[in-house]
């Protein structure tokens, strides 16, 4: 994306995806499904449904696969190591305190951390949007859709809520009818929500599945000159069970605070004289079902991305960081924490399900060719701006 719209980037591109793009669509629409990895939309669509018939390629999810790591990478089109928001929880130095960057609470106070967004405040990033409006290619309006609660960086896109697909589909097209060159982003959190409680096979996310495969399949019927991207910023797999930490004396000993990020990739801030025990702990209790790299390992391997590393990633990054690769998750509870139910389903692992994302290329009918050059910036006159 970042390459047609000639802005900087620093790996190799799509080549499919690269075709598609070069052929001038005056409107691109691209749809991210949080938590909808490739396998839970072959489990919950047909071979003959739009969204498997036009499944081009395979991707792979940025690591962690955890939301606030993916969808950041989507929106910025950085990797986790050059914006460094790499887990649920993080701990910030700047406070001493653990950090839920999605609500702003210490986890075990469960009050706000700071009357600012402490991630915002101290890793903030610029989104793709401004980017794409001054393009040299020439000018594009771009728009933001996202579910009610959902929070976007607006920079300079015109943001709409969808409480549901049918009204994704309206704003899409409304939007495809101005008179511009536009880009829509669209983030639906509906299938991560609905997996979370109910589990990545239920009938719940199937359906919720099945809509988005049907809103896209209206899309390209009754729309021209578009081209609809759908994919996912992360995949999710269902868990069996969570291992308890804290039950874990031996290994907890080791620990200088309790760990962070989540789940399913854990990230341990170990003493450095326990480091040798602590990998012998850790691989007779839990290398069944985790894998344990250090610090050193996962920069040098580049695990959270190839980009120009961020240098605060050693403020966040602790010792050790520990990857799912089944069907548990671990979890650490403080005395004061009240016992919270598990959800069904998670991410941030590396199995196939969590890491492994669909791209479906979905052309329209070309009546015309990208339009350009523009004067000016056109604002969407004609565009409805009720809820």
């Amino acid at each position: 994306m970042k390459k047609f719209y000639r802005l900087p980037v620093n790996v190799s591109t799509i080549e499919k995806l690269d075709t598609e793009l070069n052929k001038m669509y005056k409107n691109v629409v691209l749809i991210v499904l949080c938590g909808a990895g490739e396998n839970m939309l072959r489990d919950s669509l047909k071979p003959s449904d739009i969204l498997i018939k036009k499944m081009t390629e395979q991707l792979t999810s940025v690591c962690p696969s955890y939301p606030a790591a993916a969808e950041t990478s989507c929106i910025s089109g950085l990797y986790p190591n050059e914006h460094c928001r790499l887990g649920q929880t993080m701990f910030f130095k700047e406070f001493c305190r653990t950090v839920e960057l999605s609500s702003n609470l210490d986890p075990y106070a469960e009050q706000p951390v700071s009357s600012a967004n402490a991630a915002d405040f101290i890793l903030p990033y610029e989104n793709i949007f401004g980017d794409i409006a001054g393009s040299i290619i020439g000018a594009v309006q771009p728009f933001s859709i996202a579910m009610p609660n959902v929070k976007i960086a607006e920079n300079k896109s015109y943001h709409k809520v969808a409480e549901d697909p049918k009204r994704m589909f309206e704003l899409i097209k409304k939007i495809a009818e101005t008179d511009q060159n536009t880009f829509t982003y669209v983030q639906w959190n509906a299938p991560r929500d609905a997996a979370a409680k109910f589990g990545c096979k239920s009938d719940e996310v199937k359906k919720i599945i099945r809509d988005i495969n049907d809103t896209v399949n209206g899309l390209s019927k009754s729309m021209t000159d578009t081209l609809i991207i759908v994919t996912s910023a992360y995949g999710m797999t269902d868990i069996s069970s969570e291992i308890m930490l804290n039950l874990k004396y031996d290994l907890c000993d080791c620990l200088i605070m309790p760990p962070v990020f989540g789940g399913r990739a854990v990230d341990f801030y170990v003493r450095a004289d326990c480091r040798t025990d602590f990998e012998k702990l850790f691989a007779r209790d839990l290398s069944e079902n985790f894998h344990l790299m250090s610090r050193g390992e996962l920069i040098r391997r580049e695990i959270f991305g190839c980009g120009k590393t961020n240098k605060r990633l050693y403020d966040f990054v602790g010792d050790y960081v520990a990857f799912a690769m089944g069907d548990k998750s671990l979890a650490f509870r403080a005395l004061n924490q009240k016992h919270k139910a598990p959800e069904k389903a998670g991410s941030g692992g590396i199995t196939s399900d969590e890491m492994c994302l669909p791209l479906c290329i979905i052309p329209t009918k070309q009546t015309s060719r990208w339009k350009r050059p523009f004067t000016e910036n056109i604002a969407p006159m004609s565009f409805d701006t009720g809820a």
